[in-house]
């Protein structure tokens, strides 16, 4: 499973995120980690994903999110950091308002060994 993990840049934004029953639904199959105030980490099921195509799925599972629960009345959408093809996103923002400012996206299986 590749991990992924965004930081937020206020805590309000993954707060409110995380007691919306319908989003909790929509991402408990990531297997959500809150690892600090600002910070949670998201886990890809489904190792054959590509990096980038993690962090595209994810963030825009967020932007749905963070549109419906912050920014439904306004007419601009929430958009990448880095609108780039082929290149990592790195978080989201709204009309110049930085939502999440990183993605720390694994790109390499980690393999544990334990002896005995």
């Amino acid at each position: 499973m590749r991990a992924i993990k965004l930081h937020f840049t206020d805590k309000i934004y993954l707060d409110k995120l995380l007691v919306d029953k319908d989003f909790n639904q929509e991402i408990n199959y990531l297997n959500p980690k809150r690892t600090t105030d600002v910070d949670l980490i998201l886990f890809d099921p489904i190792p054959q994903h590509n990096y980038l195509d993690t962090e595209i799925v994810i963030l825009s599972i967020f932007s749905r999110a963070v549109k419906k629960d912050f920014f439904a009345d306004t007419a601009s959408n929430i958009e990448f950091l880095s609108p780039f093809v082929n290149t990592q996103k790195g978080g989201l923002h709204h009309n110049g308002h930085h939502i999440m400012d990183s993605t720390d996206i694994q790109t390499a299986e980690i393999i544990t060994t334990v002896f005995k």
